[in-house]
């Protein structure tokens, strides 16, 4: 987490200094493995520390996190910018990165109080792991795929369809996405831990094919907005229980290792859905893209029947 910060603190002096614009696709990739150490070792450090039984509900409340971010910084940092002009903004987060190591001095490290722990034999057989792992990232494909085409195609769909403005198809996904993740969140994390972490994903996902249909025989675009919000809070209601989940099934050693393997999973379907979703676009009737997008929430669901609880 420290080295997170480290490269965080150093992206926006680097976007400063850059003259060409294909400078800041490299420096957009330290910021994204920036992000990448710190997801895991957020995950693994809160598993360590967390009682088993409330981890759903901690990785809930500790998402809101996300949601409350995606409300609230974009229209700072626009405001920042447009009074202030770039370089101020890029210093702003120079100064939130600095924040953030500094926070981090105060955190104890887990990882060495977790190892002083006897640990017990692992009961789940490697196989079956594999298995149930392969399972699992397939799940989080599939979905991610669907996600990332439907992230690709909407502001698109909006447009064409409603007539809406930029600012409009901003504030859709302000509310499509921020607002519905942030509502989703602690329930998601209460459901993990009461009815288990496979049945919240299994309950979770079952919906979303159904509501992707729904996107076909509306016109209306306040029922349209209200269908993109069920699929996006039913999806991230699923984020705590399949956190909890992958630690759950992890030796001790390995947890943040399994939570990178996720992510990973997670990645690679938004690094698919948008090309394929582009490509729907411009080559079939929109129609086929719901279908599309139903069909594969539908194989995750599947994916979701097949893991052990």
């Amino acid at each position: 987490m420290m080295l997170s910060g480290a490269l965080w603190l150093i992206t926006p002096l680097l976007y400063i200094s850059a003259k060409t614009w294909p400078e800041t696709i490299l420096y957009t990739a330290v910021s994204s493995i920036s992000f990448s150490f710190f997801i895991p070792a957020r995950s693994a450090m809160i598993m360590d520390i967390a009682r088993k039984s409330s981890a759903g509900r901690i990785y809930g409340l500790m998402n809101i996190a996300w949601p409350i971010g995606g409300l609230l910084w974009p229209f700072l940092g626009g405001m920042i910018a447009d009074r202030y002009g770039w370089a101020a903004f890029f210093y702003f987060l120079c100064l939130l990165a600095f924040i953030y190591v500094f926070t981090n001095l105060f955190l104890a490290e887990s990882v060495k109080r977790h190892r002083r722990i006897k640990e017990k034999d692992f009961e789940i057989p490697s196989g079956q792991i594999a298995l149930i792992l392969l399972f699992f990232i397939l799940l989080h494909v599939l979905a991610n795929t669907s996600r990332g085409i439907l992230s690709a195609i909407f502001p698109f769909y909006l447009t064409e369809r409603f007539g809406k403005t930029k600012t409009e198809v901003g504030a859709f996904f302000s509310i499509g996405f921020g607002l519905a993740t942030l509502i989703a969140q602690i329930p998601g994390g209460f459901l993990a831990d009461t009815v288990g972490r496979k049945k919240t994903m299994v309950y979770s996902i079952l919906p979303i094919p159904l509501l992707s249909i729904l996107f076909i025989v509306t016109s209306d675009y306040l029922l349209t907005l209200l269908i993109y919000m069920g699929v996006t809070s039913l999806w991230s209601a699923t984020w705590p229980a399949s956190t909890a989940y992958i630690t759950d099934i992890s030796p001790s050693s390995k947890k943040g290792l399994m939570v990178g393997v996720r992510l990973t999973s997670v990645r690679l379907g938004f690094t698919i859905g948008p090309l394929i979703g582009g490509f729907l676009w411009d080559n079939f009737d929109v129609q086929i893209i719901f279908y599309v997008l139903a069909l594969l929430m539908a194989a995750s669901f599947l994916m979701a029947l097949l893991l052990k609880e």
